[in-house]
């Protein structure tokens, strides 16, 4: 499938990209046999570099090449792509003016979340300021200036007899009790979900005090950690005691602590879809994503007096925004809580 630009290192890059996404598309089941999804806009001649679309994509080369995007980013890319492709199709970038924005700006509304749509404009007016030795004027900033997301309430943390309701659901459900343990960790830890799933048993220390979280896991994708940084997790004797009896007598060092029921490391999203929202119905608790799993089990730590610099230690949270987001429930004595 060509994808309409000259071969050049970073047209290589938009081609692997293009690659990439079938590849994810068809691991998720969203693969499009048409092929029409990842094809270049269609238009009575070959598309050029100052298209609108084009130069986006070779914009997300650049940022992938030179940040190292990682799955979850290139997916924003990619949705705001996505748009500009239906929205602008075969216009130039040059040719856009702050009325251009603007309609894309209310066309965005229509589709997504103001949230959603400053994060897209805001991508798409810092490509306008990657290309500006070409492009005469940036229409985007005066237009970023209008689109004023509402505040977001917080997520509520499951109340303890919410934790219990949900870890008895797993461990009872015949489907879903797999996942009973990775759950119960994520509980007991605070963890991001794809640090627990990128979990090896050689991470583990032999008498099951400690963890040691480096590596995260992504639709597949063994990354480092969100900070990039790794942290030895203390674990509690509840947790400790699950994972010694979880652990096989011929143990592989290489081998998931939880893996999917196939073997391969738990994907979040198929997780979310399937496992999670089925639990939390069936034992009749408000839903929240699995993310809340890692607020609540800070928030009740904090809430007992635990020591907030420790907590972001443990957490691998940059203690500001720790303090910024839980300030309300920190205490003054140092008490720890198990689930």
């Amino acid at each position: 499938m060509a994808i309409g630009l000259p071969n050049s290192s970073v047209n290589r890059i938009v081609a692997q990209r293009k690659a990439s996404q079938i590849e994810l598309d068809i691991i998720s089941g969203n693969f499009d046999a048409t092929l029409k999804k990842y094809k270049p806009p269609k238009s009575g001649k070959a598309a050029t570099s100052n298209q609108v679309a084009v130069l986006f994509e070779r914009f997300t080369a650049a940022q992938a090449r030179v940040k190292g995007l990682e799955p979850g980013s290139l997916r924003r890319y990619d949705g705001a792509l996505k748009h500009l492709q239906k929205f602008f199709k075969g216009k130039n970038a040059e040719d856009v003016n702050e009325l251009d924005a603007q309609a894309f700006v209310e066309y965005l509304r229509g589709k997504v979340s103001e949230r959603t749509v400053k994060d897209y404009v805001i991508l798409v007016q810092a490509c306008w300021v990657w290309a500006e030795k070409t492009l005469l004027e940036n229409p985007w900033p005066l237009v970023l200036k209008h689109v004023k997301p509402a505040p977001k309430q917080k997520v509520k943390p499951f109340t303890a007899d919410e934790v219990r309701r949900i870890l008895e659901g797993f461990e009872c459900d015949f489907h879903y009790k797999h996942y009973a343990d990775f759950v119960a960790f994520l509980f007991g830890t605070g963890c991001r979900f794809g640090e627990a799933a990128a979990l090896k048993w050689k991470h583990l220390a032999t008498d099951f005090s400690t963890v040691w979280i480096g590596e995260s896991v992504s639709r597949g994708v063994r990354k480092a950690t969100k900070t990039g940084k790794d942290r030895t997790v203390m674990l509690t004797s509840k947790v400790a005691q699950m994972l010694a009896a979880r652990q096989p007598d011929e143990c592989n060092p290489d081998d998931l602590i939880f893996p999917a029921p196939q073997g391969e490391e738990i994907n979040d999203r198929g997780f979310r879809r399937r496992a999670w929202k089925t639990v939390l119905k069936k034992v009749e608790i408000e839903y929240r994503k699995p993310y809340a799993t890692r607020h609540t089990a800070i928030s009740h730590v904090l809430s007992n007096g635990a020591n907030p610099l420790a907590v972001a230690e443990q957490t691998g949270h940059d203690p500001q925004i720790l303090f910024k987001h839980y300030a309300s429930v920190i205490q003054k004595t140092a008490v720890m809580i198990e689930f």
